[in-house]
Order: C-alpha cells, then structure tokens, then sequence
C-alpha cells in the first residue's frame, strides 16, 4: 500500500480550514510539524491530515460567550 502525500493548501481544504490556521498552530507549537519536506515544503502524510482534523474538530472556539460574567 502507498502512503499518499499532501501539501498544506490540500490538508486545508481536506479538514475545511483555512491554511494559514494550520501554520499557525503548527509554527506555534500547537500542532507537531510534519517529518517531510521537499523544497522546504511541509509534506503531509494522512495521519498528519488525522490529527489536524482532530486538533480543529477539539478546539475550543473563541470569542463566544464565557462564564466570568456570570
């Protein structure tokens, strides 16, 4: 079996986030960088799209009501 290959711009449309997230939290320490690259380009593998989804399906949403004005 081959293991399929992804660039950011394809992992952004496949988990349905804007690419730039993905940089950030990557370049941020929120998300572990991928062990490829060519070209000095971040190569992802289909765990790595996992685990990205998984990280922006878990994270919790900003700028919505919060409970310390209660």
């Amino acid at each position: 079996m081959t293991q399929q290959h992804f660039l950011l711009n394809e992992v952004a449309r496949l988990v349905g986030v804007k690419a730039h997230k993905i940089h950030y939290a990557i370049g941020n320490g929120y998300l572990d960088e991928p062990t490829e690259r060519i070209n000095n380009k971040r190569i992802f593998t289909t765990k790595d799209v996992s685990r990205i989804r998984d990280y922006f399906t878990n994270k919790p949403k900003r700028g919505g009501h919060n409970d310390k004005h209660k």
